[in-house]
Protein backbone atom coordinates (compact mmCIF):
# COMPACT_ATOMS: atom_id res chain seq x y z
CA UNK A 1 0.00 0.00 0.00
CA UNK A 2 2.64 2.56 0.84
CA UNK A 3 4.62 1.60 -2.22
CA UNK A 4 1.70 2.26 -4.45
CA UNK A 5 0.81 5.79 -3.01
CA UNK A 6 4.20 6.69 -3.35
CA UNK A 7 4.39 5.65 -7.35
CA UNK A 8 0.95 7.91 -7.28
CA UNK A 9 2.48 10.63 -6.03
CA UNK A 10 5.74 10.60 -7.93
CA UNK A 11 3.28 10.10 -11.56
CA UNK A 12 1.18 13.42 -10.08
CA UNK A 13 4.12 15.41 -9.91
CA UNK A 14 5.42 14.40 -13.10
CA UNK A 15 2.01 15.57 -15.15
CA UNK A 16 2.59 19.06 -13.26
CA UNK A 17 5.94 19.47 -14.16
CA UNK A 18 4.80 18.74 -18.14
CA UNK A 19 1.99 21.03 -17.79
CA UNK A 20 4.12 23.91 -16.68
CA UNK A 21 6.81 23.74 -19.39
CA UNK A 22 4.38 23.97 -21.43
CA UNK A 23 3.14 27.65 -20.35
CA UNK A 24 6.35 28.69 -20.36
CA UNK A 25 8.66 29.42 -23.74
CA UNK A 26 11.92 28.24 -23.73
CA UNK A 27 15.16 29.58 -24.74
CA UNK A 28 14.53 28.73 -28.74
CA UNK A 29 11.19 30.71 -28.64
CA UNK A 30 10.34 33.17 -31.11
CA UNK A 31 10.79 36.66 -29.33
CA UNK A 32 11.50 39.93 -31.13
CA UNK A 33 14.82 40.51 -31.44
CA UNK A 34 15.73 44.45 -31.26
CA UNK A 35 19.06 43.90 -33.03
CA UNK A 36 16.99 42.43 -36.10
CA UNK A 37 16.41 45.17 -38.84
CA UNK A 38 13.02 44.06 -39.46
CA UNK A 39 11.86 45.43 -36.42
CA UNK A 40 8.99 48.12 -36.91
CA UNK A 41 10.78 50.19 -34.27
CA UNK A 42 14.37 49.62 -36.40
CA UNK A 43 12.30 50.36 -39.25
CA UNK A 44 11.48 53.71 -38.19
CA UNK A 45 15.17 54.54 -37.77
CA UNK A 46 15.45 53.40 -41.21
CA UNK A 47 12.68 55.43 -42.61
CA UNK A 48 14.04 59.21 -40.70
CA UNK A 49 17.31 58.84 -41.96
CA UNK A 50 16.19 60.34 -45.29
CA UNK A 51 13.55 62.72 -45.83
CA UNK A 52 10.16 61.11 -47.76
CA UNK A 53 9.69 61.19 -50.94
CA UNK A 54 7.51 64.28 -51.86
CA UNK A 55 8.58 66.50 -49.26
CA UNK A 56 9.27 70.17 -50.36
CA UNK A 57 10.14 73.62 -48.26
CA UNK A 58 8.80 76.20 -50.81
CA UNK A 59 10.67 75.61 -54.20
CA UNK A 60 13.01 73.22 -52.80
CA UNK A 61 12.75 69.83 -52.94
CA UNK A 62 13.89 67.07 -50.28
CA UNK A 63 13.43 64.15 -51.47
CA UNK A 64 15.62 61.89 -50.61
CA UNK A 65 17.90 63.89 -48.48
CA UNK A 66 19.41 62.04 -45.44
CA UNK A 67 18.35 64.02 -42.40
CA UNK A 68 22.06 64.89 -41.72
CA UNK A 69 22.57 66.67 -44.72
CA UNK A 70 19.32 68.64 -45.35
CA UNK A 71 20.49 71.69 -43.37
CA UNK A 72 23.13 72.55 -45.59
CA UNK A 73 21.30 72.27 -48.15
CA UNK A 74 18.88 74.08 -47.26
CA UNK A 75 20.66 77.11 -46.26
CA UNK A 76 22.84 76.73 -49.65
CA UNK A 77 19.09 77.59 -50.94
CA UNK A 78 18.44 80.14 -49.10
CA UNK A 79 21.77 82.30 -48.59
CA UNK A 80 21.20 84.07 -52.30
CA UNK A 81 17.14 84.76 -50.96
CA UNK A 82 18.58 86.03 -47.85
CA UNK A 83 20.99 88.33 -49.29
CA UNK A 84 18.62 89.51 -52.64
CA UNK A 85 17.97 93.39 -51.96
CA UNK A 86 14.50 94.25 -51.17
CA UNK A 87 13.24 97.75 -51.01
CA UNK A 88 11.26 99.08 -47.39
CA UNK A 89 8.88 101.87 -48.69
CA UNK A 90 6.88 104.16 -47.06
CA UNK A 91 5.62 107.73 -48.77
CA UNK A 92 7.81 106.97 -51.85
CA UNK A 93 10.51 106.60 -50.26
CA UNK A 94 12.85 103.87 -50.33
CA UNK A 95 15.29 102.03 -48.24
CA UNK A 96 16.57 99.09 -49.71
CA UNK A 97 17.88 96.18 -47.32
CA UNK A 98 18.43 92.61 -47.13
CA UNK A 99 17.10 90.00 -44.84
CA UNK A 100 20.70 88.74 -43.53
CA UNK A 101 21.44 92.71 -43.25
CA UNK A 102 19.06 93.03 -40.44
CA UNK A 103 19.48 89.81 -38.57
CA UNK A 104 16.96 87.28 -40.01
CA UNK A 105 17.96 83.41 -41.24
CA UNK A 106 16.35 80.52 -42.29
CA UNK A 107 15.23 78.50 -39.24
CA UNK A 108 16.74 74.79 -40.56
CA UNK A 109 15.75 72.76 -37.34
CA UNK A 110 12.42 74.18 -37.17
CA UNK A 111 11.83 72.90 -41.30
CA UNK A 112 13.23 69.95 -40.58
CA UNK A 113 11.67 68.78 -37.58
CA UNK A 114 8.11 69.83 -40.28
CA UNK A 115 9.93 67.59 -42.61
CA UNK A 116 9.40 64.77 -40.14
CA UNK A 117 5.82 65.31 -39.07
CA UNK A 118 4.61 66.09 -42.66
CA UNK A 119 6.49 63.53 -44.80
CA UNK A 120 5.88 63.69 -48.46
CA UNK A 121 4.01 67.25 -48.05
CA UNK A 122 4.42 70.86 -49.34
CA UNK A 123 5.58 73.06 -46.50
CA UNK A 124 6.64 76.43 -46.34
CA UNK A 125 9.68 77.66 -44.62
CA UNK A 126 10.17 79.28 -41.47
CA UNK A 127 12.20 82.29 -40.63
CA UNK A 128 14.45 82.81 -37.74
CA UNK A 129 14.76 86.35 -36.15
CA UNK A 130 17.30 88.04 -33.94
CA UNK A 131 15.39 90.03 -32.27
CA UNK A 132 18.10 92.49 -30.98
CA UNK A 133 20.09 92.65 -33.90
CA UNK A 134 16.98 93.27 -36.38
CA UNK A 135 14.97 95.64 -34.09
CA UNK A 136 18.67 98.11 -34.08
CA UNK A 137 19.30 97.57 -37.53
CA UNK A 138 15.33 98.81 -38.60
CA UNK A 139 15.62 101.83 -35.65
CA UNK A 140 18.82 102.72 -37.79
CA UNK A 141 17.85 102.44 -41.42
CA UNK A 142 14.21 103.86 -40.90
CA UNK A 143 14.76 106.44 -38.37
CA UNK A 144 14.30 109.29 -41.36
CA UNK A 145 10.61 108.38 -40.88
CA UNK A 146 9.95 108.90 -37.45
CA UNK A 147 8.07 111.86 -36.36
CA UNK A 148 7.83 113.02 -32.52
CA UNK A 149 4.99 114.00 -31.28
CA UNK A 150 4.62 118.03 -30.53
CA UNK A 151 3.14 119.39 -26.93
CA UNK A 152 0.25 121.07 -26.62
CA UNK A 153 1.56 124.35 -25.31
CA UNK A 154 -0.41 127.55 -24.13
CA UNK A 155 0.10 130.94 -22.88
CA UNK A 156 -1.88 133.45 -21.41
CA UNK A 157 -2.97 136.79 -23.45
CA UNK A 158 -4.85 139.94 -22.21
CA UNK A 159 -6.26 137.02 -19.10
CA UNK A 160 -6.90 134.14 -21.84
CA UNK A 161 -5.57 131.42 -22.03
CA UNK A 162 -3.91 130.89 -26.08
CA UNK A 163 -3.23 127.52 -26.93
CA UNK A 164 -1.25 125.99 -29.40
CA UNK A 165 -2.59 122.93 -30.56
CA UNK A 166 -0.34 119.26 -30.30
CA UNK A 167 0.34 117.02 -32.74
CA UNK A 168 1.00 113.21 -32.92
CA UNK A 169 4.10 111.57 -33.58
CA UNK A 170 4.85 108.39 -35.73
CA UNK A 171 7.20 105.80 -35.39
CA UNK A 172 8.29 102.68 -37.55
CA UNK A 173 6.30 99.42 -35.87
CA UNK A 174 9.24 97.49 -35.56
CA UNK A 175 8.03 94.69 -34.24
CA UNK A 176 4.92 94.80 -36.46
CA UNK A 177 7.55 94.33 -39.87
CA UNK A 178 9.80 91.85 -38.15
CA UNK A 179 6.35 90.01 -37.44
CA UNK A 180 5.33 90.03 -41.13
CA UNK A 181 8.75 88.77 -42.03
CA UNK A 182 8.48 85.63 -40.08
CA UNK A 183 4.80 84.96 -41.53
CA UNK A 184 6.08 84.78 -45.30
CA UNK A 185 7.35 81.96 -47.02
CA UNK A 186 11.28 83.21 -47.74
CA UNK A 187 10.69 82.36 -51.64
CA UNK A 188 7.38 84.23 -51.87
CA UNK A 189 8.78 87.59 -49.97
CA UNK A 190 8.00 90.40 -51.74
CA UNK A 191 11.02 92.35 -53.77
CA UNK A 192 8.92 95.68 -52.18
CA UNK A 193 7.43 96.15 -48.26
CA UNK A 194 5.75 98.71 -47.13
CA UNK A 195 6.81 99.64 -43.38
CA UNK A 196 4.18 99.75 -40.91
CA UNK A 197 3.70 103.11 -38.93
CA UNK A 198 2.26 103.47 -35.24
CA UNK A 199 1.06 106.94 -34.01
CA UNK A 200 2.69 108.60 -30.96
CA UNK A 201 0.40 110.61 -29.27
CA UNK A 202 1.48 114.10 -27.67
CA UNK A 203 2.33 114.06 -24.05
CA UNK A 204 0.26 117.02 -23.21
CA UNK A 205 -2.78 117.42 -25.42
CA UNK A 206 -4.75 119.70 -26.74
CA UNK A 207 -7.95 118.77 -24.69
CA UNK A 208 -6.50 118.41 -21.99
CA UNK A 209 -5.04 121.68 -22.07
CA UNK A 210 -8.54 123.41 -22.73
CA UNK A 211 -9.87 121.60 -19.45
CA UNK A 212 -7.03 122.88 -17.81
CA UNK A 213 -8.15 126.63 -19.38
CA UNK A 214 -9.23 128.87 -16.80
CA UNK A 215 -12.32 131.31 -18.48
CA UNK A 216 -13.68 133.22 -15.40
CA UNK A 217 -12.41 135.45 -12.44
CA UNK A 218 -14.01 133.03 -9.40
CA UNK A 219 -12.91 135.27 -6.85
CA UNK A 220 -11.91 139.19 -6.25
CA UNK A 221 -10.84 141.08 -3.18
CA UNK A 222 -10.03 145.29 -3.24
CA UNK A 223 -8.38 147.13 0.20
CA UNK A 224 -7.99 150.66 -0.10
CA UNK A 225 -4.36 152.39 1.61
CA UNK A 226 -3.00 155.77 1.59
CA UNK A 227 -0.85 157.09 -0.92
CA UNK A 228 0.73 159.88 1.40
CA UNK A 229 2.56 156.85 2.86
CA UNK A 230 4.68 156.96 -0.02
CA UNK A 231 7.11 153.92 1.38
CA UNK A 232 4.35 152.22 2.43
CA UNK A 233 2.45 152.04 -1.08
CA UNK A 234 6.20 151.49 -2.45
CA UNK A 235 6.43 147.86 -0.48
CA UNK A 236 3.00 146.80 -1.32
CA UNK A 237 3.06 147.93 -4.81
CA UNK A 238 6.68 145.56 -4.97
CA UNK A 239 4.73 142.71 -3.24
CA UNK A 240 1.92 142.54 -5.08
CA UNK A 241 4.20 142.77 -8.59
CA UNK A 242 5.58 139.57 -7.12
CA UNK A 243 2.29 138.03 -7.50
CA UNK A 244 0.65 139.06 -10.79
CA UNK A 245 0.67 136.44 -13.30
CA UNK A 246 1.38 133.89 -10.92
CA UNK A 247 0.09 130.63 -12.70
CA UNK A 248 -0.87 127.47 -10.10
CA UNK A 249 -2.03 123.83 -11.67
CA UNK A 250 -4.29 121.50 -10.49
CA UNK A 251 -2.95 120.20 -6.60
CA UNK A 252 -0.17 123.04 -6.54
CA UNK A 253 0.26 125.27 -3.89
CA UNK A 254 1.57 129.02 -3.21
CA UNK A 255 3.60 130.07 -1.02
CA UNK A 256 3.49 133.95 -0.04
CA UNK A 257 6.88 134.48 1.24
CA UNK A 258 8.51 131.98 -1.39
CA UNK A 259 6.61 133.94 -4.57
CA UNK A 260 7.15 137.47 -3.21
CA UNK A 261 10.83 136.58 -1.52
CA UNK A 262 12.70 138.20 1.11
CA UNK A 263 11.32 141.95 1.86
CA UNK A 264 15.16 143.55 2.19
CA UNK A 265 16.28 146.81 0.70
CA UNK A 266 18.14 144.82 -1.86
CA UNK A 267 15.16 143.63 -3.51
CA UNK A 268 13.26 146.70 -3.69
CA UNK A 269 11.93 147.62 0.26
CA UNK A 270 11.83 150.62 2.11
CA UNK A 271 11.37 151.86 5.51
CA UNK A 272 7.56 151.77 6.64
CA UNK A 273 5.06 151.18 9.55
CA UNK A 274 5.21 147.57 10.92
CA UNK A 275 4.01 145.86 13.66
CA UNK A 276 6.39 144.47 16.94
CA UNK A 277 4.46 143.23 20.24
CA UNK A 278 1.79 145.32 19.42
CA UNK A 279 3.37 148.19 18.74
CA UNK A 280 3.63 150.32 14.86
CA UNK A 281 7.13 150.62 14.77
CA UNK A 282 9.35 151.82 11.49
CA UNK A 283 10.49 148.40 9.77
CA UNK A 284 11.55 147.52 6.25
CA UNK A 285 8.71 145.99 4.19
CA UNK A 286 5.85 147.29 6.27
CA UNK A 287 2.88 147.39 4.03
CA UNK A 288 3.15 143.76 2.49
CA UNK A 289 0.56 142.01 5.06
CA UNK A 290 -2.13 144.45 3.36
CA UNK A 291 -0.78 142.50 -0.06
CA UNK A 292 -1.14 138.90 2.00
CA UNK A 293 -4.78 139.95 3.54
CA UNK A 294 -5.92 141.24 0.42
CA UNK A 295 -5.13 137.91 -1.31
CA UNK A 296 -6.25 136.29 1.58
CA UNK A 297 -9.71 137.29 0.50
CA UNK A 298 -10.01 136.38 -2.91
CA UNK A 299 -8.63 133.13 -1.94
CA UNK A 300 -11.68 132.45 0.43
CA UNK A 301 -14.30 134.22 -2.02
CA UNK A 302 -12.57 131.61 -5.21
CA UNK A 303 -13.29 128.49 -2.46
CA UNK A 304 -9.83 127.65 -2.61
CA UNK A 305 -7.86 125.57 -0.31
CA UNK A 306 -6.24 127.57 2.53
CA UNK A 307 -2.76 125.51 4.19
CA UNK A 308 -1.61 128.60 6.23
CA UNK A 309 -2.64 131.38 7.66
CA UNK A 310 -2.20 133.27 10.79
CA UNK A 311 -3.69 136.68 12.11
CA UNK A 312 -1.98 139.40 12.96
CA UNK A 313 -1.54 140.53 16.82
CA UNK A 314 -3.96 143.43 16.45
CA UNK A 315 -6.53 144.70 14.83
CA UNK A 316 -5.50 145.55 11.31
CA UNK A 317 -7.78 148.65 9.80
CA UNK A 318 -7.35 147.45 5.58
CA UNK A 319 -9.18 144.13 5.99
CA UNK A 320 -12.14 143.20 9.27
CA UNK A 321 -11.07 141.06 11.77
CA UNK A 322 -11.21 137.75 11.24
CA UNK A 323 -10.19 138.24 7.67
CA UNK A 324 -6.69 139.21 7.34
CA UNK A 325 -3.31 137.49 6.88
CA UNK A 326 0.53 138.29 8.30
CA UNK A 327 3.16 137.17 6.82
CA UNK A 328 6.85 138.00 8.26
CA UNK A 329 9.62 136.36 5.89
CA UNK A 330 10.65 133.32 6.58
CA UNK A 331 9.18 132.33 9.61
CA UNK A 332 5.42 133.52 9.16
CA UNK A 333 3.79 132.57 5.78
CA UNK A 334 0.41 132.80 4.38
CA UNK A 335 -0.03 129.37 1.55
CA UNK A 336 -2.96 128.27 -0.68
CA UNK A 337 -3.85 125.51 -2.62
CA UNK A 338 -5.27 125.01 -6.02
CA UNK A 339 -7.76 122.39 -5.30
CA UNK A 340 -9.52 122.66 -8.62
CA UNK A 341 -9.43 120.48 -12.24
CA UNK A 342 -8.19 123.58 -13.70
CA UNK A 343 -5.57 126.21 -13.88
CA UNK A 344 -5.65 129.26 -11.43
CA UNK A 345 -4.13 132.39 -12.54
CA UNK A 346 -3.65 135.57 -10.45
CA UNK A 347 -3.99 139.08 -11.05
CA UNK A 348 -3.23 142.14 -8.91
CA UNK A 349 -3.38 145.25 -9.79
CA UNK A 350 -2.39 148.42 -7.78
CA UNK A 351 -4.25 152.06 -8.67
CA UNK A 352 -4.50 155.37 -6.83
CA UNK A 353 -4.90 154.05 -3.25
CA UNK A 354 -6.44 150.65 -4.27
CA UNK A 355 -4.95 147.85 -4.24
CA UNK A 356 -7.13 144.72 -5.94
CA UNK A 357 -6.39 140.77 -6.48
CA UNK A 358 -8.46 138.87 -9.18
CA UNK A 359 -8.41 135.36 -9.41
CA UNK A 360 -9.41 133.47 -12.80
CA UNK A 361 -10.41 129.53 -12.91
CA UNK A 362 -12.84 127.49 -14.13
CA UNK A 363 -16.23 129.09 -13.66
CA UNK A 364 -19.03 126.84 -11.57
CA UNK A 365 -22.16 127.39 -10.05
CA UNK A 366 -20.52 127.67 -6.29
CA UNK A 367 -20.80 131.39 -4.71
CA UNK A 368 -19.01 132.09 -1.19
CA UNK A 369 -19.24 134.80 1.12
CA UNK A 370 -17.97 135.52 4.62
CA UNK A 371 -19.43 135.80 7.88
CA UNK A 372 -18.20 136.76 11.26
CA UNK A 373 -19.63 137.46 14.93
CA UNK A 374 -17.64 139.68 17.56
CA UNK A 375 -17.54 137.71 20.51
CA UNK A 376 -16.13 139.75 23.13
CA UNK A 377 -13.65 143.11 23.03
CA UNK A 378 -10.73 144.50 25.19
CA UNK A 379 -10.81 147.85 26.33
CA UNK A 380 -7.41 149.35 25.16
CA UNK A 381 -4.71 151.33 27.96
CA UNK A 382 -3.23 154.31 28.03
CA UNK A 383 0.39 154.47 28.62
CA UNK A 384 1.98 157.63 29.12
CA UNK A 385 5.50 158.01 28.79
CA UNK A 386 8.35 160.84 29.91
CA UNK A 387 10.02 162.39 27.58
CA UNK A 388 12.42 164.96 28.69
CA UNK A 389 13.05 166.24 25.89
CA UNK A 390 9.50 167.80 25.50
CA UNK A 391 8.46 171.20 27.62
CA UNK A 392 7.30 169.94 31.00
CA UNK A 393 3.09 169.53 30.67
CA UNK A 394 2.86 169.22 26.59
CA UNK A 395 1.46 165.98 25.90
CA UNK A 396 1.85 164.32 22.37
CA UNK A 397 -0.30 161.13 21.43
CA UNK A 398 2.30 158.93 19.59
CA UNK A 399 -0.10 156.06 19.07
CA UNK A 400 -3.82 156.14 19.13
CA UNK A 401 -5.54 153.14 20.94
CA UNK A 402 -7.45 150.47 19.88
CA UNK A 403 -9.99 147.57 21.11
CA UNK A 404 -8.58 144.11 21.23
CA UNK A 405 -11.03 141.88 19.86
CA UNK A 406 -12.53 138.14 19.53
CA UNK A 407 -14.04 136.86 16.67
CA UNK A 408 -15.60 134.27 15.12
CA UNK A 409 -15.18 133.83 10.94
CA UNK A 410 -17.42 131.66 8.87
CA UNK A 411 -16.60 130.77 4.99
CA UNK A 412 -20.65 130.06 3.81
CA UNK A 413 -20.53 127.93 0.20
CA UNK A 414 -23.43 128.19 -1.74
CA UNK A 415 -24.44 126.06 -4.87
CA UNK A 416 -26.59 126.71 -7.65
CA UNK A 417 -29.62 124.44 -5.79
CA UNK A 418 -29.29 127.16 -3.23
CA UNK A 419 -27.90 124.50 -0.69
CA UNK A 420 -25.17 126.28 1.43
CA UNK A 421 -22.44 124.77 3.77
CA UNK A 422 -21.07 126.83 6.11
CA UNK A 423 -17.58 126.09 6.84
CA UNK A 424 -15.71 127.60 10.50
CA UNK A 425 -12.24 129.42 9.34
CA UNK A 426 -11.50 130.18 13.10
CA UNK A 427 -11.76 132.38 16.29
CA UNK A 428 -9.01 134.91 16.08
CA UNK A 429 -7.84 137.00 19.34
CA UNK A 430 -6.60 140.13 18.49
CA UNK A 431 -4.69 141.92 21.66
CA UNK A 432 -5.51 145.88 22.02
CA UNK A 433 -3.05 148.42 20.93
CA UNK A 434 -2.73 150.82 23.72
CA UNK A 435 -2.79 154.50 23.38
CA UNK A 436 0.42 155.64 24.04
CA UNK A 437 1.23 159.38 25.18
CA UNK A 438 4.42 161.05 25.24
CA UNK A 439 4.63 163.58 28.56
CA UNK A 440 6.90 166.76 28.68
CA UNK A 441 9.33 166.76 31.97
Amino acid sequence: MYLRKVIRNCIGVLIWLILLSGCIPSNNASVPDKSSPNTPEDQVQITNRVISDGTKIDDLDLSGIPVNEAPIKIENWAKDKLEETRVLLYNDTEIPVTLSDIGIDVDTQKIIEETQLNPGMTLPSALRVDPLIASQELQEKLKKFNKPAKDASYKIEKDKVVIQPGENGRTVDVEKLLSQFQRIPLSEMPPRIDIPMVEVPATITTESLKELAFDSVIGEFSTNFLIKEKNRSANLTVAAKALDGKVLFPGETLSFNETVGPREPGTGYKEAYIIVNGEFIQGTGGGVCQVSSTLYNAVLLSNLEIVERMPHAVVVSYVPPGQDATVNYPNIDFKFKNNTGSLVYLRTEVETGILNVKIWGKKTDKTVRIERQVERQIAYKTERRLNPKLPKGRVIREQAGSKGIVVNTWQIIRDGNGSEIKKFLGRDWYAPTNRILRVGT
